[in-house]
C-alpha cells in the first residue's frame, strides 16, 4: 500500500476507542485512525476519507451498527472497505445479524488484542491486495480504451460511394477490441479493393495483428489487382510474424476486386466463409477452393474466382460472428453456414429474406451483447442505374 492506511473505529464510549487504538498501535502497521461516536460521525468520516478498514461497534445512540454496515456494502464506493462488527453480545443470532448486513469479521467484547490485530492485519492485507487489482485493472482498462481507439483508426472512415453499386456495412465487435477487420482500398477510378477477414481471438493481440494487416496492406501495394497474389504475400508475412511470436494465431479473409465499370467481383479466399450471391431468384453459395487460413503455413498458393452482378443482385460477405447469435428462431451456434438460416424455407431463399435476415442482425446487435464480432458487407448492384 503506497499510503499508510486509514481505519475508522466506531463506539459511542470514548474509553473503548482509546483502548482500540492502543491495540491498534501494538500492530506495528502505521495507520492513520479516525474515530466517531455514532452513526452519523461514522457515515461523514466514510464519505471524507478513503478508508482501508471499519471497526464498528453494534449499539450506538443513533442507530445501528448493522445499519452502517448494511448501507456501506450496498453502495458500490464503499462496499469493498472490510468492516469488523464489534458488539458484547456473544449470541448466534448476532453473529447472523452481523454476517447478513455484510460484515467481514465479527468479535465480541472485551476484545482480545491478539485476535483483533491478526484479524486486523489480515483485512487490511487483503484491501491492499484489492487496492492493487483495483489499480491494475483501472490501467488494463486504459490500455483497451487506447487499443480500441487504436483499431478504430484501422477501419475505412466512410463507405465508397459510387453511382452504379451501393456498399453497406454493419461492423460490431463482441467486446473493446474485435478481431473482425475489413477494409476498402481505392485502388483507381475502376477498381475497388474489398477485404474482409476474422482474426483468431479477441483482445490486445487481435488489434495487434489488425494493425499488422493494415501495415502489409501498405506494402503489398503491387498486388492490389491480384487478390490471389496478395493473400499469398499476405499469409507468408503473417505466418513469419506469428511463427516468431510462438502462437497459433490465423486469420481467415477474403479479398476481391470489384471492377466497377462492369461490376465484376474477382476474388480468393482463405478458409473463410463462403460468399453469397443473391437474387430474386435465389441465393447462391459460391462455394470455391478456400486455402488455408493466412498464417499457418508459408508458401500457400490461393485460387481466383470471379462473379459478375447484374441487376438486383447482392453479393455478401460476412463473418463466421452470425452464428454466435439466435436469428429466425435458430439457437445460437445451431447453424454452420449462411444456408442453414433459410432450410425451412420452401423455395431457394431471395434476396428478400437476406435483407430480412440482414436487418435482424442489425436488431440483434443493437440490443444484445453478442459473444464474437459481427461484420459483413453487402455489394448490390443498382437498379436504378440505366
Amino acid at each position: 500500500m503506497a499510503r499508510n492506511p486509514n481505519v475508522l473505529l466506531v463506539d459511542d464510549y470514548e474509553v473503548n476507542l482509546e483502548l482500540l487504538e492502543a491495540y491498534l498501535d501494538l500492530s506495528g502497521i502505521p495507520m492513520n485512525i479516525y474515530k466517531a461516536a455514532n452513526c452519523a460521525e461514522a457515515y461523514s468520516w466514510i464519505e471524507r476519507v478513503s478508508l482501508d478498514l471499519v471497526l464498528l461497534d453494534v449499539m450506538l445512540p443513533d442507530g445501528s451498527g448493522y445499519d452502517v454496515c448494511r448501507s456501506m456494502k450496498s453502495t458500490q464506493q464503499y462496499r469493498g472497505i472490510p468492516v469488523i462488527i464489534l458488539t458484547a453480545l456473544n449470541d448466534k443470532q448476532s453473529m447472523l445479524e452481523g454476517l447478513k448486513a455484510g460484515a467481514d469479521e465479527f468479535l465480541t467484547k472485551p476484545v482480545d488484542s491478539h485476535e483483533l490485530i491478526l484479524r486486523v492485519k489480515n483485512l487490511l492485507k487483503m484491501k491492499e491486495i484489492a487496492n492493487d487489482l483495483d489499480d491494475r485493472y483501472s490501467q488494463l482498462h486504459r490500455e483497451l480504451v487506447i487499443a480500441t481507439e487504436l483499431q478504430k483508426s484501422f477501419l475505412p472512415l466512410s463507405v465508397p460511394q459510387y453511382d452504379n453499386v451501393d456498399i453497406e456495412v454493419l461492423y460490431k465487435p463482441s467486446s473493446y477490441i474485435g478481431g473482425d477487420f475489413y477494409d476498402f482500398i481505392r485502388i483507381d477510378e475502376h477498381h475497388l479493393g474489398v477485404l474482409i477477414c476474422d482474426v483468431k481471438g479477441h483482445g490486445v493481440a487481435s488489434a495487434m495483428i489488425t494493425a499488422t494487416i493494415k501495415f502489409q496492406l501498405y506494402d503489398l501495394k503491387q498486388y492490389y489487382l491480384e487478390p490471389e497474389k496478395l493473400l499469398e504475400q499476405l499469409n507468408d508475412r503473417l505466418e513469419h510474424f506469428f511463427s516468431s511470436t510462438g502462437n497459433d494465431y490465423f486469420v481467415t479473409a477474403v479479398y476481391g476486386v470489384l471492377h466497377l465499370d462492369d461490376v465484376t467481383f474477382c476474388y480468393s479466399n482463405a478458409g473463410h466463409g463462403y460468399p453469397c450471391l443473391c437474387s430474386r431468384d435465389g441465393l447462391t453459395m459460391l462455394e470455391n477452393q478456400q486455402g488455408l487460413p493466412l498464417g499457418i503455413l508459408p508458401g500457400m498458393v490461393y485460387d481466383r474466382q470471379q462473379v459478375t452482378l447484374t441487376r438486383g443482385q447482392e453479393l455478401f460477405l460476412y463473418t463466421d460472428g452470425i452464428y454466435e447469435i439466435e436469428l429466425r428462431g435458430k439457437a445460437a451456434r445451431s447453424c454452420s453456414s449462411l444456408m442453414d438460416f433459410f432450410e425451412d424455407v420452401e423455395n431457394p431463399p431471395t434476396i428478400t429474406e437476406l435483407h430480412a435476415l440482414q436487418q435482424e442482425i442489425y436488431r440483434y446487435t443493437a440490443n444484445h451483447q453478442i459473444a464474437d464480432d459481427i461484420n459483413y458487407i453487402a455489394i448490390r448492384l443498382n437498379e436504378q442505374e440505366e
